[in-house]
C-alpha cells in the first residue's frame, strides 16, 4: 500500500512540473506573439509563431488567413508605446489546447506623428504541433 502511495504521488508531481513547463512555454511565446506584433513587426518570427491554418479575427470583425494577417502586422506603419502597468497573462489550459488571454494599453502613434490611447484585449489558442506550440487563432478586440 505504501508503494503505491509513493507512486501515485511521483507520477502526479511529473503530471504538476510538465504542465508548468507547458504554460511557461507557452507564455514565452505569447510574449515572443506580443513583441513581434506591437514592437519588431518581424515576419519570420510570425512565421516560426504562426500555425499553417492559423486565423485572425480583428477587432473591426474582419477574419484573416495566416498570410494575410502576416501582411497586416508586418507592413502596420503605426508604432506602439506601451503603458506603464502589470503585464498580466491570464492562461486557461484544456487537453489539446492553451488559450492565453492578453490586455495592451498604450499609445498608438501614427505615421501623421498623432497619437491616440491603444487599448485592446488578445485572445490566443495555442496547440501543440509536433514538439512545438503554434498559434491557431488570434482575436483582437479594441476597446474604445
Amino acid at each position: 500500500m505504501k508503494k503505491s502511495i509513493v507512486i501515485f504521488f511521483l507520477l502526479a508531481s511529473n503530471v504538476i512540473c510538465a504542465q508548468t513547463k507547458r504554460t511557461n512555454k507557452i507564455i514565452s511565446k505569447s510574449k515572443q506573439l506580443i513583441q513581434v506584433i506591437f514592437e519588431t513587426k518581424d515576419s519570420a518570427m510570425l512565421e516560426d509563431l504562426f500555425a499553417p491554418l492559423m486565423i485572425h479575427q480583428a477587432g473591426n470583425g474582419k477574419v484573416e488567413q495566416r498570410q494575410e494577417a502576416i501582411s497586416h502586422i508586418v507592413n502596420n506603419p503605426a508604432s506602439y508605446l506601451q503603458a506603464d502597468m502589470t503585464k498580466g497573462y491570464g492562461v486557461s489550459k484544456s487537453m489539446d489546447s492553451t488559450l492565453v488571454k492578453y490586455f495592451f494599453k498604450g499609445k498608438e502613434v501614427k505615421p501623421s506623428a498623432s497619437a491616440e490611447i491603444y487599448t485592446v484585449n488578445l485572445t490566443m489558442v495555442w496547440h501543440k504541433v509536433k514538439k512545438d506550440y503554434k498559434l491557431f487563432r488570434l482575436e483582437t478586440l479594441r476597446i474604445e
